[in-house]
């Protein structure tokens, strides 16, 4: 038992050390590019040892993948909420989806510049599709609440092409504004919306 005790405090060290270098990376990107950002400098705000570091990353970019994951799930558990009023027909689901995602990126702009920013690689944007996969099946679940969506063959890939299209929109925005402005917040609206209506009618019945 001593010895379990023992071994569990170097444990619970290591991980509060990952734990304070991955806020300590989220608090520098808050204002700083991605590609501005050293191991060394995250280490040196977490005051953890720089050795410390290296024993957890390889480099920057694997801390960055590592907290790339955690975004992803508080991503996802932000879409897990449901819409907060009900909307009039299936295009005001999209829209008011795409508005819960420029909130929480406004609100985490940590958050806006690794997952739709410019600077980030793409080996973490590749296996962010992933997480637009599980996103898209949310955009489904959302408006399948509401109104009644046609099945047929594909139809959640449908919908991850969807997300893609509002992060494309959401990309640009950060490229040419660093942040995600009003324009391109409708940009995303508007092209999500015509790409779905390619598949589904203009007025689906509303779900009792």
């Amino acid at each position: 038992m001593l010895l379990a005790t023992r071994r569990s405090v170097p444990r619970k060290r290591g991980l509060a050390r990952r734990d304070r270098l991955e806020q300590a990376a989220r608090e520098l990107l808050e204002n700083h590019e991605l590609d501005t950002i050293s191991l060394g400098d995250v280490a040196q705000r977490a005051g953890v040892p720089v050795s410390s570091a290296y024993h957890f990353y390889d480099d920057i970019r694997d801390l960055y993948a590592a907290l790339l994951a955690k975004m992803e799930e508080e991503l996802l558990e932000h879409y897990r909420k449901p819409l907060r009023a009900t909307p009039r027909d299936w295009p005001a689901v999209i829209a008011a989806l795409v508005r819960k995602g420029v909130r929480r990126f406004a609100g985490d702009p940590a958050a806006a510049r690794l997952m739709v920013g410019p600077k980030t690689p793409a080996d973490l944007k590749l296996r962010d599709r992933a997480n637009d996969v599980a996103l898209g099946k949310l955009f489904e679940a959302h408006m399948n609440t509401h109104f009644v969506v046609p099945a047929m063959a594909g139809r959640s890939r449908i919908f991850f092409r969807a997300v893609e299209i509002i992060d494309l929109m959401f990309c640009l925005s950060m490229v040419e504004c660093g942040r995600i402005n009003r324009e391109y917040t409708d940009e995303a609206i508007r092209a999500a919306v015509a790409y779905l209506g390619s598949y589904f009618p203009a007025t689906l019945p509303r779900r009792r």
